[in-house]
């Protein structure tokens, strides 16, 4: 009663008399919890969170095992910024209720405010199984789950919160900022776009919106980013972001201007140090990129693109030795994730390892606390898969099989299964998927790719054939063309390539495959549209986007090559074939000293292809003065990995015969000349090597034999082009996301299959 008069007088705003009765009623029982409780609550009902938390800690002292006095006193501490007592309390009590959504809510707050947002994740993604409608719950967790990386989760979790609230245009902003980090790109870009109509001087709103169009449009991308920072100069992020956009457009020079602006503000910003690292290598400004990426270095020493470059500075320099033992650090770094980055924010934040670490301990954390959750298995078993685990993964597969999981987890366990080669795993789940539902014909059509990898192009299209005939759509006929061609059908083939373009396909692998059926027949005009129509469609899929660069490259459209390759390297600064390729196509230009370092940076990468090494052994021969001594040791590893190509025995001969080891030159220019006999430059380095060991009746004879390969009008062939024709097919197949997924599907032509430069 007292207690209840207490109250009235504080509400009537008689605050002194209010705390003097609540102190009395306090004093009269100091040692029953009871009353102390009562009390604290009071205090806290009326926003007195210190006096209430020192209350609450009376009656827990009287009452330790009490659930309410522990949930209410965390809840005090916490509003009275107390936060260790608020944690020691909301675990305690969730020790005794292990399923309260609302001290899990908690827990999941005080760790966001830490910054461990990968363990709240654990306790949201509980509380939210146990109140799956509570906003709050929600809420949280699509913040907690972007800041991890979980984009898809977080707009997941965005969508379901605004189905209760419709109206809070806010997070429907954070819903369409999570969505651009999806392939929901489109998607994203229209609500970003509703927003800021409604929200003209919100800068954050014109910021999410640029980072939503940056892909895909560009240009409008740059005006908003503008627009977000002329309305708050102290949103860097728009800046930062606004420089990485013009630097992914070729406008080196401006976007170098503001990445320095922006690091006046952010000194220690190490991702920007390593980017103005990388512009000044590009504009040959070495000794200024040294000082920049040292910078870099010394922030993030396990940051393994800034390594990368910083290596390449320093011997650009000429600081042989220090650049020798970066490298090595380099090496010593643990692989990187096979996630792939989903657009310009990740290439201005790129997942170091910390963050890897971050989310594996996060999955299992999460996987403890929910172990029938099968979206949670699903991860697991795909993190499995990625670190090359597959005994270990297929045993997960089978048991979420055994479970009988939806339809679309069914098909994305198949995709997954599919993206490294295991067919007859992934056969099982689009089975499953088929016969859930006979008409689904996305889940036919990858039981058709698996078919055909595990029983040929006969079986393969009977299980295609089965689609329903109102949902034979582009997709359909897309992947009809390639088991035709496989069964030498090409000109049924052609027409349903054709009938596939023209009924919009949705999925980046088979644009791709299209792209090599057209690139296989030297359809070479064909294929740039179909390539451009891709890239516009899917501007995650570093495939497409590599395959472009290729198709630029095999029709001499060196200059568009590049510009496209410089969009990848900017993007996925750890793909190895990026680098290659690039390499190759200025190698054919006869740019060696910008070649070499991208040859050796995709060697560096792990890219053990014998074109790399040929190329960087052609650059150093090339140089002026020509260095047979550092050429020496590349071309050796060529020679190693392809033995039967005429290009790399006469580069070994002629690099033989600088170093005047006139026997082995002979021994290689002999074997160029056996590969192909009418290889013009290798008779002419037979010629010249017989002329320096004095044998001058031998290097006649092969001057005489160049004249009789003149007149037939042979022509030599671009090593290169074949070169880079034959790699395609080494690029991995994009999945319907635009994520790698392994080999192809067609089998390649023989020809396409031949070394470099063999007749």
């Amino acid at each position: 009663m007292k207690i209840l008069r207490a109250d009235a007088l504080h509400w009537a705003h008689e605050q002194q008399r209010a705390e003097a009765e609540l102190d009395a009623v306090a004093h009269s029982a100091p040692h029953d919890p009871r009353v102390t409780f009562s009390v604290g609550m009071t205090e806290a009902g009326w926003g007195n969170y210190p006096k209430a938390e020192t209350w609450l800690k009376r009656a827990l002292h009287d009452d330790p095992q009490n659930y309410e006095v522990l949930y209410n006193l965390g809840l005090a501490a916490l509003k009275a910024g107390d936060n260790a007592t608020a944690q020691q309390s909301l675990n305690a009590a969730l020790a005794r209720h292990p399923n309260d959504p609302d001290v899990l809510y908690n827990l999941a707050w005080l760790d966001q405010e830490k910054g461990d947002s990968a363990h709240a994740a654990t306790f949201l993604v509980k509380a939210h199984h146990l109140a799956p409608k509570r906003t709050d719950i929600l809420l949280l967790m699509g913040r907690v789950l972007e800041a991890i990386g979980f984009y898809g989760d977080a707009a997941d979790a965005f969508r379901q919160y605004l189905e209760s609230k419709p109206d809070d245009s806010i997070v429907r902003r954070e819903y369409g900022f999570a969505l651009a980090h999806t392939p929901e790109i489109a998607k994203a870009a229209k609500i970003l776009e509703t927003y800021v109509k409604e929200h003209p001087r919100d800068a954050r709103g014109y910021y999410e919106l640029g980072v939503a169009e940056s892909l895909q449009h560009p240009s409008d991308a740059i005006r908003d980013l503008k627009r977000a920072y002329q309305l708050d100069p102290k949103l860097t992020a728009a800046q930062e972001f606004l420089a990485a956009v013009i630097y992914q457009q070729g406008d080196i020079h401006q976007a170098f201007q503001i990445f320095q602006s922006v690091l006046k503000k952010d000194p220690k910003n190490y991702h920007i140090l390593s980017t103005l690292g990388q512009i000044d290598l590009q504009l040959n400004n070495a000794d200024e990129a040294v000082k920049y990426l040292s910078r870099a270095a010394a922030l993030a020493p396990d940051d393994r693109t800034t390594l990368l470059r910083y290596s390449q500075a320093l011997e650009r320099t000429k600081h042989n030795k220090e650049a020798l033992a970066v490298l090595e650090r380099f090496h010593r770094l643990p692989a990187p994730s096979a996630r792939p980055y989903n657009g310009l924010v990740n290439y201005l934040s790129l997942s170091p390892k910390k963050r890897e670490a971050q989310y594996l301990t996060n999955l299992r954390r999460q996987l403890e606390s929910n172990p029938q959750d099968t979206t949670l298995q699903i991860r697991w078993a795909e993190t499995l898969l990625r670190q090359g685990k597959i005994s270990e993964s297929l045993k997960n597969f089978d048991e979420i099989l055994a479970a009988r999981p939806g339809q679309s987890s069914l098909k994305r366990c198949g995709n997954s299964l599919l993206s490294v080669g295991e067919y007859g795993e992934a056969e099982k789940f689009f089975t499953a998927a088929t016969q859930a539902d006979h008409s689904d014909p996305e889940a036919i059509l990858d039981l058709a790719i698996t078919k055909f990898h595990l029983a040929g192009p006969r079986k393969a299209l009977i299980t295609l054939d089965s689609t329903p005939a109102d949902a034979r759509k582009g997709d359909y006929f897309l992947l009809r063309a390639q088991i035709l061609d496989a069964e030498g059908k090409a000109q049924e083939a052609a027409e349903n390539l054709t009938q596939g373009l023209r009924n919009s396909p949705t999925r980046a692998d088979l644009y791709f495959q299209a792209a090599l059926f057209l690139i296989k027949h030297e359809k070479y005009r064909e294929v740039l549209q179909v390539l451009q129509d891709a890239v516009q469609r899917f501007p995650n899929s570093r495939q497409l986007l590599l395959t472009q660069a290729i198709a630029y490259g095999i029709v001499h459209q060196e200059w568009k090559a590049e510009k496209v390759l410089g969009r990848i390297e900017g993007r996925w600064p750890e793909w190895g074939l990026a680098y290659l390729i690039h390499g190759i196509i200025l190698v054919g230009e006869a740019k060696m000293d910008k070649a070499k370092p991208l040859l050796e940076t995709a060697i560096a990468l792990g890219m053990r292809s014998p074109l790399a090494y040929y190329g960087v052994a052609l650059a150093d021969m090339e140089a002026i003065p020509p260095d047979p001594q550092s050429a020496y040791k590349p071309i050796q590893k060529a020679l190693e990995l392809n033995p039967n190509d005429p290009y790399t025995q006469s580069l070994a001969g002629k690099i033989d015969d600088a170093r005047k080891d006139y026997p082995s030159a002979l021994v290689h220019l002999k074997k160029a000349i056996q590969l192909w006999p009418e290889m013009v430059e290798a008779h002419q380095a037979l010629s010249a090597t017989y002329r320096a060991m004095g044998q001058r009746d031998k290097s006649i004879a092969e001057l005489k034999e160049i004249l009789k390969i003149k007149e037939k009008n042979q022509k030599s062939k671009d090593a290169f082009q074949a070169g880079i024709k034959r790699l395609l097919f080494s690029v991995p197949t994009p999945g319907p996301s635009g994520i790698g997924r392994g080999r192809q599907m067609a089998p390649v032509a023989q020809s396409e299959r031949q070394s470099l430069g063999q007749k």
